[in-house]
């Protein structure tokens, strides 16, 4: 059992490349690209080749199977690790990173990593920090099943504040310009219409600026407290 704390404190884009940068093989191995705005990337059984971490900008995050479609999970930002195989055997898994803005990754040969990181991780602090991100994903993604239409969108409001967002002092957090009126209804399983509706109600409760970017939640535990309302 570890502190959170000591699993983030051994976790970054930083510390994962000065990890891989002790092999003279580093830049074979590893490169920086560009994902253009709207470019997908699609990870499946049959991609196991490279391992991304994210350096600049966003993506959204969906899991795929034949059984619910396409799901919004969640948004991928700086230091996520993508295609991180836990496994050596082939997983029936289909994920989908679809680029919100232009985004700076490090695409990694998953062979060379996983060599430097069974030689300089020996506490496995990476495998434990994707899986408790998984983990914390997961359990927003079940929560928001719970909720009403109203609910959802305070929901995955309070989402990318906590997780996204500039905390700017007195409960004010400043949302990634990423967020609209479109793409907050496709996280939520709303309507545009819908949305924009919630959102104006929440301005005339003044917990919320959005008639122009960035948005800003005005008070955060305010809006918290409206998911227990009746």
């Amino acid at each position: 059992m570890y502190f959170k704390s000591e699993l983030r404190a051994n976790y970054s884009l930083e510390h994962l490349l000065k990890l891989l940068r002790k092999n003279p093989a580093f830049s074979q191995y590893c490169t920086q690209k560009v994902i253009t705005k709207g470019e997908i990337l699609k990870m499946g059984p049959n991609n196991r080749q490279y391992f991304y971490m994210v350096e600049q900008g966003y993506f959204s995050f969906y899991y795929e199977n034949e059984y619910i479609g396409k799901h919004f999970i969640f948004f991928v930002q700086r230091d996520t690790m993508i295609n991180f195989l836990l496994y050596k055997e082939h997983m029936d898994l289909s994920f989908e990173y679809k680029a919100l803005s232009d985004v700076l990754v490090w695409e990694i040969d998953f062979a060379f990593l996983r060599s430097m990181i069974l030689e300089e991780d020996p506490r496995n602090y990476y495998q434990l920090n994707y899986i408790s991100t998984i983990q914390t994903l997961l359990f927003h993604t079940i929560v928001r099943q719970t909720l009403d239409a109203k609910r959802r969108v305070i929901y995955c409001l309070v989402e990318i504040a906590e997780e996204l967002s500039l905390y700017t002092g007195e409960h004010n957090y400043v949302l990634p310009d990423i967020v609209t009126y479109d793409l907050l209804a496709e996280f939520a399983g709303t309507s545009r219409g819908y949305t924009s509706r919630i959102i104006k109600e929440l301005r005339d409760l003044d917990l919320l600026s959005s008639s122009r970017k960035p948005w800003i939640i005005k008070d955060l535990p305010k809006l918290k407290k409206l998911l227990h309302e009746d």
